[in-house]
């Protein structure tokens, strides 16, 4: 019982150590770029329609003038949905882009802080292995900590595996032999400080 419990509190203080070091905030993504998403998404929109709209209505105003028959209308009125869907599309990505900048470099920012001359993230790798995460290179990352690289990787990879491993700390998915690994790993990044 009182090994179960010395296993709990050395988790909790890991827990405690790992929130101290990593901003959670500043490490969430998705819930930080979600309202630039959605306005790029009507920015998009926009740009398209009014772009259509405005083929529309000189199209229209040279079929009631009797400029052009309605023949020739309805061709250009079909054809016209392509180009201004493209335009709309490219403006999304700009707009899209333009929003998560700032997001990126302020990420970019804090994993540069935190991870200083010789890496921090890797240390956890013991834990980091035991964690599934689809489409997202762990073992990458890792290596990318360990070589002093990591701020060139994408920002959303590290925020999803610092977050990932934020759960699974909180919910004790951790294996108490690996939460040891991980102790003795930010031990020895103390004692080289």
């Amino acid at each position: 019982m009182k090994d179960k419990q010395t296993k709990r509190t050395q988790r909790k203080a890991l827990l405690r150590q790992f929130e101290s070091t990593f901003d959670l905030y500043r490490l969430d993504y998705k819930t930080r770029t979600k309202r630039g998403k959605d306005e790029a998404r009507l920015v998009g929109v926009g740009v398209a329609a009014v772009l259509y709209l405005i083929v529309f209505g000189l199209v229209y105003f040279a079929w009631s003038k009797g400029t052009i028959d309605g023949t020739l209308m309805n061709k250009v009125v079909w054809i016209i949905m392509i180009p201004t869907s493209i335009v709309g599309a490219l403006a999304w990505l700009i707009s899209v882009n333009r929003k998560e900048f700032p997001v990126r470099e302020d990420i970019r920012a804090h994993v540069t802080q935190f991870e200083g001359d010789s890496g921090l993230l890797w240390r956890y790798a013991p834990a980091l292995n035991q964690l599934e995460l689809k489409k997202i290179d762990i073992e990458g990352l890792i290596e990318a900590s360990q070589e002093g690289r990591l701020i060139k990787m994408a920002p959303e990879d590290i925020c999803a595996t610092i977050r990932a491993l934020h759960t699974a700390l909180q919910d004790g998915d951790i294996k108490p032999a690996l939460i040891d690994q991980v102790e003795q790993n930010l031990a020895a990044l103390k004692t080289a400080a």
